[in-house]
């Protein structure tokens, strides 16, 4: 994930940041990252690494068929929510503001390193509310 602040007046302090990730409405992780802050034009990277720890596919509903067409295209449809507690730097003010993102990933799938799909990951923008 690249976390970035274009602003050029604001810094922002990530004080929490907890990312869940879904496969089709069901959380199979959920990681806690470190706070950092983030200055003026500047971008960071984090990563995350989500461990599958949960069944998310029921196979009396339904998710059996649409995992394998996933599976036969090479690519999952991964959600990724992330939850934040920020502060803008404002001049000597700081507020507070609890956003939320949410971002469709299109993740190839892999085996013993290599990918299987024909599709690289791509660049995600995600939506987000305040």
């Amino acid at each position: 994930m690249t976390f970035r602040n274009p602003n050029r007046r604001i810094g922002i302090y990530y004080d929490r940041i907890e990312a869940n990730a879904e496969y089709h409405g069901k959380r199979f992780d959920t990681e806690y990252l470190e706070g950092f802050y983030l200055g003026h034009k500047k971008e960071r990277d984090l990563s995350a690494g989500f461990n599958g720890t949960q069944v998310v596919v029921d196979v009396n509903n339904g998710d059996r068929s649409r995992y394998e067409g996933e599976r036969s295209d090479g690519v999952y449809n991964i959600d990724l929510k992330l939850k934040l507690r920020v502060r803008l730097k404002v001049w000597w003010a700081k507020p507070k503001f609890r956003p939320q993102f949410e971002c469709d990933l299109k993740v190839p799938i892999t085996t013993a390193g290599s990918v299987v799909s024909t599709q690289r990951f791509e660049r995600t923008q995600c939506d987000f509310d305040w």
